[in-house]
């Protein structure tokens, strides 16, 4: 999933709202430099990617993309889950959806020292751009698969991704409606 979703997850604790970002900016198993909710943050974060790259929804889903978009359908799926999140917002949570992209600014913000300065930087970025809220409507996808694919030339095929996408909505869109929940409720146990 990607940042909206893994927010979510985060029940409005500001230091496991900053731990799922850093889950996408950490790497390896030695946390002792970040305070424990942050911690507690990047393993739940690790935890809801492994189940989302292992369910069969998904997996399904990614075989909607040919190579050589193949390579990027997780990440255009993610991208894609979080625009159907971020539409149906109130179907999975009580807080309001700009409301809550606050919190997630303001978790950030507070945490910045204990964050990676790769993640610093794109926190300026996020705020600026509103990259949250852009999932609202489909051309935050769209955007941010653009963004994506001018990383590097060998990025370029994520760019048919959004179209890809659209022309798959309604596959796409069972996908997350079947996946989706099972998640929620699995994380939901444990919190």
């Amino acid at each position: 999933m990607n940042f909206l979703a893994h927010t979510l997850f985060a029940q409005g604790d500001s230091q496991r709202i900053a731990g799922q970002f850093c889950g996408d900016f950490v790497r390896g198993s030695d946390l002792s430099a970040f305070p424990q909710g942050i911690i507690d943050g990047i393993h739940r974060h690790r935890r809801i990617d492994a189940y989302t790259d292992q369910h069969p929804a998904v997996k399904s889903a990614l075989t909607l993309f040919e190579p050589p978009v193949r390579r990027f359908a997780g990440i255009i799926t993610d991208v894609v889950f979080d625009h159907y999140l971020a539409r149906d917002w109130a179907d999975y949570s009580d807080v309001p959806i700009q409301q809550h992209v606050e919190s997630v600014h303001a978790a950030l913000n507070e945490h910045r020292a204990s964050l990676p300065p790769q993640l610093q930087r794109f926190t300026e970025f996020l705020q600026r751009e509103n990259i949250l809220l852009g999932n609202l409507e489909f051309a935050g996808v769209e955007l941010t698969l653009q963004r994506l694919s001018r990383r590097s030339p060998k990025f370029a095929p994520m760019a048919q991704g959004a179209g890809i996408a659209q022309q798959n909505e309604r596959v796409l869109l069972a996908a997350f409606n079947e996946f989706f929940p099972e998640l929620l409720a699995k994380e939901r146990a444990l919190m």
